[in-house]
């Protein structure tokens, strides 16, 4: 399941996404697809069917629109935006 880290804030209107990391103190302004990826996450906590409701009524390739999800949702995942609870990095303590 995906989540939004503790440290990020966001908001929604029909301009798009604006999403705040408190932590860095920089903001994400999400248009577009980007913004209905982040609202399928923050909605259905995944992206699961998104590539085909994006790409089947544009007449695109849905492997080819869920690659660009996937691609996306790493980057805020590496970017400590989003957490992915099913695949939690272990942090070792001595």
């Amino acid at each position: 399941m995906l989540t939004p880290a503790d440290h990020i804030h966001h908001a929604t209107d029909q301009y798009g996404t604006a999403v705040l990391d408190t932590r860095r103190g920089t903001w994400l302004m999400l248009d577009g697809d980007a913004s209905r990826i982040w609202q399928a996450i923050t909605v259905r906590g995944g992206t699961a069917g998104l590539a085909d409701e994006i790409a089947v009524p544009t007449g695109q390739d849905p492997r080819t629109i869920g690659g660009r999800i996937a691609a996306f949702v790493d980057e805020l995942v590496d970017a400590d935006v989003l957490i992915d609870t099913d695949r939690r990095r272990r942090r070792w303590h001595r």
